[in-house]
């Protein structure tokens, strides 16, 4: 019996170090791509910055406050492998103050956000991928600028994260070729998070693109911490 005992306890001991282990593989996997997004989203701002300081030196001034406060944010964000939906609409937020700077009225966005999703739990830069790249390949090519439409929403037990823009149309054969390292890097962090749970889509819709996270509601977790809102 106590040979039995034995045995026992060291398969449980065992297991119990597998899932440690498989927890801090997890772990250091998200810290390393969390890590490929923070300088990606820097040197892009930093470009935009480039380009007012040429134009208007006070914008500028204005511009680098707004990225002292982004970065900040993205600093918080990747210490945690979850956060409160609503800190990712600060994020977003700040960094569309930048490109408001930068392009002037030729962005034009409207939030049609459900704030009763602040807070649930999810990983970190989910949905800022998606706002730069509607801008990067979307309205900012475009002459006379575009619409960007910014949604949560829940529907039917799963919660929707949408960027849609009116910009620069979709390319007929797909934007592989288009999408960089921000939008790669979430759909490896999706399938690290969630599983095949979760799905990214980016495509044409109605006279602009729409890209959409779609996940299931009972995938998620709610928040304690109080969610502020884009002007906090």
């Amino acid at each position: 019996m106590m040979v039995v005992g034995g045995l026992v306890a060291a398969r449980a001991r065992s297991e119990e170090l597998r899932e440690a282990s498989q927890a801090e593989a997890q772990v250091a996997k998200n810290r390393l791509l969390q890590s490929q997004i923070h300088p990606h989203v820097l040197f892009n701002a930093l470009n935009g910055l480039a380009e007012l300081v040429h134009k208007d030196a006070r914008a500028a001034e204005t511009a680098i406050r707004h990225l002292s406060d982004l970065l900040r944010r993205i600093l918080v964000a990747s210490e945690h492998m979850r956060l409160p939906l609503g800190e990712e609409r600060m994020i977003v937020a700040d960094y569309l103050a930048l490109e408001s700077i930068r392009l002037g009225n030729r962005l034009r966005i409207t939030w049609e956000w459900d704030e009763d999703l602040d807070s649930i739990e999810v990983p970190p830069l989910l949905f800022q991928p998606l706002v730069e790249n509607a801008i990067k390949h979307g309205i900012a090519p475009s002459i006379p600028g575009g619409d960007l439409i910014l949604r949560a929403r829940a529907k039917d037990g799963a919660i929707f994260l949408e960027v849609w823009n009116s910009g620069q149309p979709f390319p007929i054969n797909g934007v592989s070729s288009g999408i960089g390292i921000g939008v790669k890097n979430l759909r490896s962090r999706l399938a690290l998070h969630f599983g095949g749970g979760a799905r990214l889509s980016i495509g044409p819709s109605g006279q602009g693109t729409l890209a959409c996270i779609r996940f299931e509601a009972t995938q998620v977790e709610f928040s304690h911490e109080p969610a502020a809102g884009p002007g906090s």
